[in-house]
Parts: C-alpha cells; sequence; structure tokens
C-alpha cells in the first residue's frame, strides 16, 4: 500500500514537473494542447482592475454635501469572467526591423490566458490584418535560434467584449446604448530580456456618472471612444454633435464618459432631470494643474445625489 502511495506522488510530480511550465506561461485548460513554443512567448499576466477614485462633491458655497449619497460600492471594479484584453505589439529584431503583432488574453474568472485555438477561431481572427499579425501567443524566440526579438512596445485595451470586424475594428457601446463600457488602455516598451514576466497595470481613459434611479441625463455635448483598431493599436474617439438624453430608469446606472470642455478647458455641465420634474446641474471637477482644465476628470467616479433643484461643484479630493 505504502509503495502505491509512493508510486502515485511521483507520478503526480512528474506530471506537473512537465505540465508547470507552459501552463504558467500559455494557462491554457487542461484539455487544450498547450503550444509547442510555449517556453518562448511573452509571459503576461493583468494586474487587479482598478477603482474609480470617488469624486468628494461640494454645494456652490464650498459647504460639503450631507452624508447621505450613495458610497461607491465595488460594483464594475473587478474582472469578469470572459473579460477580454487586447494586445498590440511591435517587436524589434536585432537588424532594428519591426514586426506587428496582435493578440488577446482572457479572463477565467480566476486569472489570465492567451485564447485557445478554438476562442481563436470563434472570433474569426485573421492571420493578417494590414500587414499586422495575428499570433494566438506572441512569440519573441524560437529554440533554433530564429526570430529573435530584442525588444517589444506593447499597447493593451479592454474595450468591452465585442468581436472585431473583417478590417480587426472592435466597436465599442455608445453611452446612450445601455451597454457603456469603462474603457482602459496601457503602453508597456520591454527592452532586454523578453523571457521576464510582464504585468499590464491598466488606467481608465474615462470616468464613472453614477446616476440614481428615476433621473434622465442630458448633456449638450459629449464625447466617447467608439472603436479600437488592433491593425494600428489605436482607440477612436467619437464626438458627437447631437445632444445626449437618456430618460430615466427605475434603477440606478452607470455610464462612462470622456472629458468634454470648451475651447478654454472648461468641462461641460451635466443635467440631471427627475421624473416630476425636480432639475439640477452637475459639474465635473476642473483640474488641479490649471483653474481651467478637464484633465481630471479622468478614472474619477461621481456618484450623484438625490438633491433639491439648484446646481453643485465637486470640491478636491
Amino acid at each position: 500500500m505504502i509503495r502505491n502511495i509512493f508510486l502515485l506522488v511521483l507520478s503526480a510530480l512528474c506530471a506537473w514537473s512537465c505540465t508547470a511550465l507552459d501552463d504558467a506561461i500559455v494557462q491554457g485548460p487542461a484539455t487544450e494542447p498547450q503550444p509547442a513554443d510555449a517556453p518562448h512567448s511573452l509571459r503576461i499576466t493583468v494586474a487587479p482592475k482598478p477603482a474609480f477614485a470617488e469624486a468628494a462633491i461640494n454645494m456652490p458655497d464650498g459647504i460639503p454635501l450631507p452624508q447621505t449619497r450613495t458610497v461607491q460600492t465595488e460594483e464594475g471594479t473587478k474582472w469578469e469572467e470572459g473579460d477580454l484584453v487586447w494586445l498590440y505589439v511591435e517587436f524589434t529584431d536585432t537588424d532594428n526591423q519591426i514586426h506587428y503583432h496582435y493578440s488577446a488574453l482572457k479572463y477565467t474568472g480566476t486569472t489570465w490566458r492567451y485564447l485557445t485555438e478554438t476562442e481563436a477561431n470563434s472570433f474569426e481572427l485573421k492571420p493578417d490584418l494590414n500587414g499586422v499579425t495575428f499570433n494566438r501567443t506572441l512569440i519573441y524566440g524560437q529554440a533554433d535560434g530564429s526570430t529573435q526579438y530584442v525588444k517589444a512596445s506593447i499597447r493593451a485595451f479592454y474595450a468591452g467584449n465585442s468581436k472585431p470586424d473583417a478590417n480587426g475594428l472592435i466597436t465599442i457601446p455608445a453611452p446612450d446604448s445601455g451597454s457603456s463600457v469603462p474603457v482602459m488602455e496601457i503602453f508597456r516598451s520591454i527592452p532586454g530580456d523578453l523571457s521576464q514576466p510582464l504585468t499590464l497595470d491598466f488606467t481608465y481613459l474615462c470616468s464613472r456618472l453614477r446616476i440614481p434611479a428615476d433621473y434622465g441625463v442630458q448633456m449638450e455635448n459629449y464625447r466617447y471612444y467608439a472603436s479600437c483598431d488592433l491593425t494600428g493599436g489605436g482607440l477612436n474617439i467619437k464626438t458627437v454633435a447631437t445632444p445626449l438624453d437618456l430618460p430615466a430608469t427605475a434603477a440606478p446606472r452607470d455610464i462612462f464618459l470622456l472629458p468634454v470642455a470648451n475651447g478654454q478647458g472648461t468641462p461641460a455641465t451635466i443635467t440631471l432631470t427627475r421624473s416630476g420634474g425636480a432639475t439640477w446641474i452637475f459639474t465635473p471637477r476642473p483640474g488641479i494643474g490649471t483653474a481651467t482644465s478637464a484633465t481630471d476628470y479622468f478614472g474619477q467616479s461621481y456618484t450623484l445625489p438625490d438633491l433639491a433643484p439648484g446646481g453643485v461643484t465637486p470640491g478636491e479630493m
């Protein structure tokens, strides 16, 4: 009996030693064969999803609001199973030539990994998009010494879970679609040893507006990220000429917007109208660099309270 247990443990250790390296790099499911080039792929992990910074709201006379507004919850601040991060990579070889690649990582609920062959096929990802090569795993060098890259520049995006079209364009839902997306991005340049683990720390390119139940939202002008181009590693901003007019709903909801400012950088106002007629105006906080900058609108959460008619202006954090 003791001998059988010893053999069982030994077998398990052998199996782990043969698969642990590939699993740690590619993190594919046990039923999916690991790529033969897994030991030569970039080892990428994704940092925890960042939280929005709750912005304090003061009345125009500088007196803080009573602490009756909704406290920010963890809703929307954690990665969810099925989330996708798209990667656009520029590899530089020993001859200083640049090679363009794109790939994706998927969150399984506990960890991030490259796409499986089945998942990549389901997205209908083309092996070549305008000179940009799709690789299920991003290879920095082959075992035989070929395709040795010495540097990599990575742009990574979270733009929702939409499928790219035939030209590699991912459409991002508009704020009035009911599926507003908190767009995130990171740029990293990795000189030197590409075999070392790489962590991607994302930052928001938008701010969250938490709207109470029974309130509609109106804005004279607004902007949002409308698409992500996998062939150029870029996000496309859409500036909307028509006003935003969201009707009231029975439940609180979030929308994600970009800073909207006039020629002097003053943030545009947002009007909330409650069912029944109560209306008040909210102005995003100017930035800390200059009195008229809208820069600090990024990454902030504005939890809009239920107030009597009037106007409020966010104060310092």
